[in-house]
C-alpha cells in the first residue's frame, strides 16, 4: 500500500513538473531583440586592428664568418647565419656545417 502511494505521488510530481517547465523562459514582446553579431557590428576603434610596435619592422638578418662542423670550425666568407658551408678538416676531409 505504501509503495503504491509513493508511486502515484511520484507520477503526479513528474506530471506537474513537466507541465510547468514550459513557463521557465520569460518573453517580453515589447523588448527589442538582442544585437546581431555579424556584419551589423560597428567597426573597431581606430588603431585596434593595427599591429603593435615592432611587428612591422623587417627582421635584421645576422651575418657570420665562421663555419661550424661536427669535427671543428674554420673561417668562411660572410654569409647569413645558419646557411650551409663546408670546411676541409685535416684527417677528416671536407665536412659540411652551418655559418655561426
Amino acid at each position: 500500500m505504501m509503495f503504491k502511494t509513493l508511486a502515484i505521488a511520484a507520477l503526479v510530481g513528474a506530471a506537474i513538473s513537466s507541465a510547468t517547465s514550459a513557463n521557465a523562459q520569460y518573453y517580453d514582446p515589447y523588448r527589442p531583440p538582442p544585437p546581431r553579431y555579424d556584419y551589423d557590428r560597428p567597426p573597431p576603434p581606430y588603431g585596434y586592428d593595427r599591429p603593435r610596435y615592432g611587428y612591422e619592422r623587417p627582421y635584421r638578418q645576422r651575418f657570420g664568418d665562421t663555419c661550424v662542423t661536427s669535427r671543428g670550425s674554420c673561417a668562411a666568407r660572410p654569409a647569413p647565419a645558419n646557411s650551409s658551408c663546408s670546411c676541409y678538416i685535416e684527417g677528416f676531409g671536407m665536412k659540411r656545417g652551418a655559418i655561426d
